[in-house]
C-alpha cells in the first residue's frame, strides 16, 4: 500500500510540472531575394511576422541562419566571404565608426536582428538558433548587413563567380507557450 501512495504521489508531481505547451506558430523562410535586399542595402529591413491575430507578448522569435555573404570589396568575387555571424574582432575594420549599423567589433560584417525592445543582436553560428522573447503585442523584427558605410552595392549572397554556391539563408519561427 505504501509503495502505491508512492508512486501516486511521484506521477502526481511529474505532471504538476508539465504544464507548459510550446507551440510554434509561425515557421518563414525568408525568401532569396529579399536577402540579398537586406546584405545590398545600408539599413533595416522588416521581417513581417504574419501570425493570425499578430505576435503576443512572451512569444519567442527563434532565427536561425546559414550560408555565406560575399561582401566585395576585392579584385575576384569571393575573396572577402564570411557567414552571416560575422568576422572575428581581429578582422574587424580599424575604424568601427565606419560599420553602418552598430559599431561594435563582435558586430562587424554580421546579419544583425533586432526587435522594437531589443538592439541589435548576432544570430549564433548554424545548427543554433537566436532565441529572442519579444516584450509587447504586434513586436517588429528587423535584419541587416553591418557593413562599411556606402560599400553595400558589391555584397551579395553566395560565394564564387556566379554567386551560387552555399547562398545565405534565413529561417524565422515564432513560439508560442500556452500554460494549462
Amino acid at each position: 500500500m505504501r509503495a502505491l501512495a508512492l508512486f501516486t504521489v511521484a506521477t502526481l508531481a511529474l505532471t504538476a510540472t508539465a504544464a507548459d505547451l510550446e507551440s510554434r506558430v509561425l515557421t518563414h523562410y525568408v525568401p532569396q531575394d529579399l536577402l540579398e535586399t537586406v546584405v545590398r542595402t545600408d539599413g533595416w529591413t522588416e521581417i513581417e511576422l504574419k501570425v493570425k491575430g499578430g505576435v503576443r507578448k512572451d512569444d519567442t522569435v527563434r532565427i536561425w541562419t546559414g550560408g555565406s555573404i560575399d561582401r566585395g570589396n576585392g579584385d575576384q568575387p569571393g575573396q572577402n566571404v564570411n557567414g552571416p555571424t560575422g568576422v572575428e574582432a581581429a578582422q574587424a575594420p580599424a575604424g568601427l565608426k565606419t560599420l553602418a549599423l552598430s559599431p561594435e567589433a563582435a558586430h562587424a560584417y554580421a546579419l544583425l536582428v533586432k526587435t522594437e525592445s531589443s538592439g541589435p543582436r548576432v544570430p549564433l553560428p548554424p545548427g543554433k538558433p537566436l532565441e529572442i522573447k519579444l516584450m509587447q503585442d504586434k513586436e517588429k523584427v528587423w535584419i541587416g548587413f553591418n557593413d562599411e558605410k556606402g560599400r553595400f552595392a558589391d555584397n551579395h549572397i553566395g560565394k564564387g563567380r556566379r554567386h551560387e554556391l552555399d547562398p545565405l539563408w534565413l529561417r524565422v519561427e515564432v513560439v508560442r507557450t500556452i500554460v494549462d
